[in-house]
């Protein structure tokens, strides 16, 4: 019951951050280009302050994304995933391979959180982590389950050790957003040799 508290409330802040300040940072610097001058002074200002309006704008989308995505919200799951994947390789020259073979995929919003939040916990820690520059991504339905392949060329690591160190904290969070999707994990890595992991999510 907490995370799903917790997801509501994520969710009502990515709104009210996209919906309130997101229009806003765009009607001041539109005024910023109504501002009639010539001076070199009073220009130089207004470009470095119409720079910095674009930055916080940007910032803006990346902290609501991470929130709580829009097109998740709107759009669904794996439109929300196709965004998410394209994000991720233009900001770290990564070469991600999507590749969706579902059609209609009727889940609940709840259950679309918790595999998109799934999905952001395996990318960020292949991205922290892995020192790939290739990520694979596979999904299908499957005798009524929800299949997830994801499939990097890093470096791999030993996860009985990292569990056993309690340094995996991302995989701790990986596992305990299957268990509450009731789902089972296969993650198949060694050191030297990429990673996978296969998701099967009840339906």
């Amino acid at each position: 019951m907490e995370v799903e508290l917790l997801e509501a409330e994520r969710g009502r802040i990515a709104s009210d951050l996209h919906d309130d300040l997101g229009p806003l940072l765009s009607v001041i610097k539109m005024n910023l280009h109504l501002l009639d001058t010539k001076d070199k002074n009073d220009l130089m200002i207004l470009g470095k302050t119409s720079t910095h309006i674009d930055h916080t704008a940007k910032r803006l989308r990346e902290i609501s994304n991470n929130i709580m995505p829009y097109t998740l919200q709107k759009k669904g799951l794996v439109t929300a995933i196709t965004e998410i994947t394209e994000l991720l390789a233009e900001g770290n020259e990564l070469s991600i391979e999507f590749n969706n073979s579902l059609k209609d995929l009727a889940i609940t919003k709840e259950k679309e959180i918790h595999i998109f939040r799934l999905f952001q916990e395996v990318l960020n820690n292949t991205i922290k982590h892995a020192n790939a520059s290739e990520i694979r991504i596979h999904l299908y339905e499957e005798k009524n389950e929800l299949n997830i392949l994801i499939k990097d060329n890093g470096c791999g690591f030993d996860k009985e050790k990292v569990m056993d160190q309690g340094k995996g904290l991302g995989l701790q969070n990986i596992l305990r957003r299957a268990g509450i999707l009731k789902g089972k994990v296969y993650l198949e890595t060694i050191p030297g040799s990429g990673t996978e992991y296969h998701f099967r999510i009840p339906l």
